[in-house]
């Protein structure tokens, strides 16, 4: 008799339950919180680029080489962040990260030349490596079932907030005064932040007793390494911020080239795309999204990327306008899909897991970036809109296919049987 294969992509288990938490909205408020500043770290000073390139008597290609110094720190630090979070708990590091980006705004503000900025990116990637991960690391371990999905749903929403809330009040704020202090006073803000996710976020009575040493941090690694559906999420997860970055990197050049619309104009779409993500974040979190997670992820990569190609070919930009919103509900719906299917599959610890991800996500997203220069010095922006659905389609095989392998080896084991 041939055994039966279990059903684990239709039943997952989790290998750490989840602690149930007192329902509290303001722990779940300062998670959102945590990682609303994690997306600022990375966005807070691009409104000020020219008038910082002409203060800092550097270049503005030069500033952008910070965000993508910081991902690649943040990449780097991620690996050692998650188990040493693992060992000693989540609220301390979380606590560290948010203080973090506190600082590198305030250093910022107050930077004298482009190589202290550089130096400040070692604080921003520290802060983007302890934040974004450790936030859903500690939703990970903490909210169980249906608590949370949803509480994940908010938090990839919050990161919509950044572009959609706090880089325009801190233009604004910039254009009463100037970009120091509009960077200053932001920085102080999130220094005050750190107290309220000190004072909010319950510790954990975590402690290890073994001494740390470079195999602690591959037995940490070790069930990842040895888990092939979490691999496939992982890598799921990495596309699709290839794929979604790549595409936001360049909108902005690609509405202007196509359309010949202005600066102002340009401006007004992001929130437009913001919100729709913010609303697919939402609703990813419900009914939809859970009941079916592999389908939906599925579904919405697939979906994602016809539309992306379907987007950067048309000549009318009124179907952009129409398009770009359903592209930002397919980012969201995969995006809340695959970090809840690591949250619920992954064997390793919660903050090894999610600050993998975190890891991943900024690789992918530098990834998209150099892909889609590459693409659009090729063959311009519709060779954009074919490699990024070749993307979106790889991802969308890799979230179906473990569901349907199962289905088929239980299918033969069924016939067999009978």
């Amino acid at each position: 008799m041939v055994r039966r294969v279990p059903d684990v992509a239709a039943s997952p288990v989790s290998p750490h339950p989840a602690r149930d938490m007192p329902s509290d909205p303001r722990l779940s408020a300062v998670l959102c919180l945590a990682i609303f500043l994690a997306a600022l770290n990375v966005f807070a000073a691009t409104p000020f680029y020219p008038q910082m390139a002409h203060d800092l008597q550097t270049t503005v290609p030069l500033l952008g080489q910070i965000v993508t110094l910081l991902a690649l720190l943040s990449a780097g630090l991620g690996l050692v962040v998650g188990p040493l979070a693992d060992r000693s708990g989540y609220r301390r590091p979380l606590v560290i990260g948010v203080l973090a980006i506190g600082l590198a705004l305030l250093g910022t503000g107050l930077a004298p030349a482009y190589p202290v900025l550089l130096g400040l990116s070692l604080l921003m990637g520290l802060g983007d490596a302890l934040v974004y991960g450790l936030a859903f690391a500690f939703a990970a371990a903490h909210f169980p079932g249906a608590a949370q999905r949803r509480l994940m749903s908010w938090m990839v929403a919050a990161i919509s907030l950044a572009p959609i809330i706090g880089v325009p009040l801190l233009g604004a704020l910039g254009g009463i005064t100037t970009w120091r202090v509009a960077l200053i006073l932001g920085g102080l803000a999130t220094i005050l932040s750190a107290w309220v996710v000190a004072a909010t976020v319950p510790p954990d009575a975590r402690q290890h007793d073994t001494p740390l040493r470079l195999s602690t941090f591959l037995q940490a690694y070790a069930p990842i390494m040895g888990h092939p559906v979490s691999l496939r999420w992982f890598a799921v997860s990495a596309l699709r911020a290839t794929w979604w970055y790549g595409l936001l990197v360049y909108l902005g050049a690609f509405l202007a080239v196509t359309f010949g619309l202005q600066a102002t104009a340009i401006s007004l779409v992001y929130p437009l795309v913001g919100g729709a993500f913010a609303v697919g974040s939402l609703m990813a979190g419900g009914r939809l999204g859970a009941r079916w997670p592999r389908i939906t992820i599925a579904a919405a990569s697939l979906a994602g990327g016809l539309l992306m190609g379907l987007m950067l070919r048309s000549p009318d930009l009124r179907l952009v306008l129409v398009l770009l919103p359903l592209l930002a509900l397919a980012a969201a719906f995969w995006g809340v899909g695959a970090v809840a299917q690591l949250a619920t599959e992954s064997p390793a610890e919660a903050g090894t897991t999610m600050v993998l991800n975190s890891s991943l996500l900024n690789l992918g997203a530098a990834g998209g970036a150099v892909l889609g220069g590459v693409l659009i010095s090729v063959g311009s922006y519709a060779a954009l809109g074919i490699g990024l659905t070749v993307v979106a389609m790889v991802a969308s095989f890799l979230a179906w296919w473990p569901a349907a392998v199962a289905g088929r080896l239980r299918g033969a084991a069924d016939r067999e049987d009978g």
